[in-house]
């Protein structure tokens, strides 16, 4: 099951995502965003960025719940930036509060990082590695593993704390022990199905799962008993989740400054990449870098509690509680399996030939390079990286928005300007905002002119005035506007998007002029038809002894068609 799932119905086809996404590892199908789990390294950035709240995360509170319901023994490893997530007065309290939901008890994963930074110290006494990349971080560790595989022998080859403290958990309390980890971390929960080490972590709850299961239980922390972590207190080592944290717990153990490395810290996922970037061209050498995918480190991890303090408050928070607490180096009593190899998992996913990303380019009106905007619009940082991705299936031609604007704007504008009906847009002021070619020849007003213009400064505004108050359609109007001697058939809508009002108006002009010869016509027809009539009357009395009935005939015949004529041109 995939860790960032999508409510289909709420994704608006936005971009923000991807735009958002260090590594494009999202795809568009049928203008729905979807993860592509190979590619994510879960950062959490397509989540938090989401505006429709489209983007799920899976939950393992269920799975919790379900071994507490078997009567499973079920030990917390609580990450130290739960300062950041939770408000109490006294830490123990929320200790307090955990057991009340049936935990058989707390241990901070800092107990684990003790055995972590003891291997970096190893590691940097050696000197053996020409850079030293922490591996806390799966987010990061994802990040080379998939997209920079040539760094790999830079990674130091550590387990994180939460698998550490993991296994001395189930070696101290037992192996049928379930271990949950609890943290702001979502990449966690991948780290903890790894193949590599997949029995260490039984489940991962967020603090954001721990807010919403305190709040179902009506649990209030500062209600709680106190109760003490399981196995004291971890020291210096809580400050692992504060950017610069893994450094200063080195220098502690090392008793002073470190040798043989320049200690670097980079955190956040564009700085990630940044400084991968400069090893990979050789920039950096003789490096211990401690890296971290979120800003300010763990602290500001995806899934911590928004509402409960800010990064920077949190910080201050746990800083002053490693003060108050000690910040010694607590003895390692135990022996643990500490190491992780890494492996190259890049995507192989072919790139297409010059030839196929100009001919997708070009799909998109972009017929040479100085045509790709590289606006970013799509999500993607160039027009190129688009059309590979197009290619690879994870994007789809329409996201580009300035071609799709201009594709928009086109069409409308072949409509608005081939179409023999005069066409006029206007504001709810009258003011004219478009105005056609059809327009331009009927009135003798340029598209220009008019767009300077009123309304009633070319034709009398009274019914676009009735159809902005009624809201109701004019439909086929026969309006005849003496002062261009013309004759319309006039439709008006109005418009609620934008708030106008478009006017169309068929020239009928010359039907028009053509039925008044035709209605002349007819009456000439009559009159002569009369005349007719009356002659034959006169002959008819002359020569009445010889015509008899023929007569009266010939007047009924006339009249007949006089009659007929004179209602052809009534329903004229």
């Amino acid at each position: 099951m995939s860790i960032i799932g999508l409510q289909k119905a709420n994704c608006k086809n936005c971009y923000k995502c991807i735009k958002v996404c260090p590594v494009k590892s999202i795809r568009l199908i049928s203008e729905q965003a979807q993860i592509i789990d190979a590619d994510c390294i879960l950062c959490g950035k397509c989540l938090n960025a989401c505006p429709q709240n489209a983007k799920t995360l899976s939950s393992d509170l269920d799975k919790v719940k379900g071994f507490l319901k078997n009567g499973k023994r079920v030990i917390f490893s609580l990450a130290p930036s739960y300062y950041t997530s939770f408000d109490f007065q006294d830490e123990r309290r929320l200790l307090g509060a955990f057991q009340k939901l049936g935990v058989f008890g707390t241990a901070q994963t800092a107990d684990g990082a003790a055995y972590v930074t003891a291997e970096y110290h190893k590691l940097i006494l050696a000197h053996e590695m020409e850079n030293i990349i922490t591996t806390c971080c799966p987010t990061v560790n994802d990040l080379v593993e998939k997209y920079y595989p040539e760094l790999i022998p830079y990674l130091a080859p550590v387990v994180s704390p939460m698998i550490a403290h993991g296994r001395l958990l189930k070696e101290t309390y037992g192996h049928d022990s379930k271990v949950v980890f609890v943290g702001p971390c979502i990449a966690k929960k991948a780290e903890a199905d790894d193949i590599r080490h997949e029995t260490e972590i039984d489940a991962v709850l967020t603090f954001q799962d721990m807010a919403n299961w305190l709040r179902e239980e009506n649990i209030a922390i500062d209600s709680c008993s106190p109760v003490d972590f399981l196995r004291g207190d971890s020291e210096i080592l809580r400050l692992y989740p504060i950017a610069g944290g893994i450094i200063k717990t080195l220098k502690r153990r090392h008793g002073g400054e470190l040798p043989n490395y320049n200690m670097m810290c980079i955190d956040g996922i564009d700085n990630c990449k940044d400084v991968f970037e400069a090893i990979r061209a050789g920039q950096i050498t003789g490096s211990f870098i401690e890296i971290n995918a979120c800003v300010s480190g763990c602290i500001n991890g995806p899934a911590r509690v928004a509402a409960a303090h800010d990064r920077f408050t949190g910080r201050i928070r746990l800083k002053e509680h490693v003060q108050e607490t000690g910040d010694g180096y607590p003895e390692l009593t135990n022996v643990i399996p500490m190491h992780k190899g890494f492996v190259d998992r890049t995507d192989k996913r072919e790139i297409p030939s010059e030839e196929v990303i100009r001919s997708i380019l070009q799909k998109i009106g972009k017929d040479s390079p100085a045509q790709e905007l590289n606006c970013g619009s799509c999500g993607y940082a160039t027009c190129r990286d688009k059309a590979i991705a197009v290619y690879q299936g994870k994007a789809e031609l329409t996201m580009c928005m300035p071609f799709m604007r201009q594709r928009a704007e086109s069409l409308s504008n072949v409509v608005l300007t081939e179409t023999p009906n005069i066409t006029i847009i206007v504001d709810e002021d009258l003011n004219i905002v478009e105005y056609n070619a059809a327009a331009e020849k009927a009135f003798g007003v340029s598209r220009a002119a008019a767009l300077t213009k009123g309304l009633y400064e070319i034709l009398d505004p009274a019914d676009t005035l009735a159809v902005f108050d009624s809201r109701q359609p004019i439909f086929d109007k026969k309006i005849t506007v003496e002062a261009y001697h013309k004759t319309f058939l006039e439709s008006i809508v109005y418009i609620k998007e934008g708030n106008y009002c478009m006017g169309i108006f068929k020239d009928i002009t010359e039907e028009e002029t053509m039925k008044e010869k035709g209605q002349k016509l007819r009456m000439e027809t009559v009159e002569m038809a009369q005349k007719v009539i009356d002659k034959q009357m006169v002959v008819a009395q002359e020569i009445a002894s010889l015509l008899g009935e023929t007569t009266a005939e010939t007047k009924v015949t006339l009249t007949k068609l006089k009659d007929m004529i004179a209602r052809d041109d009534a329903q004229a």
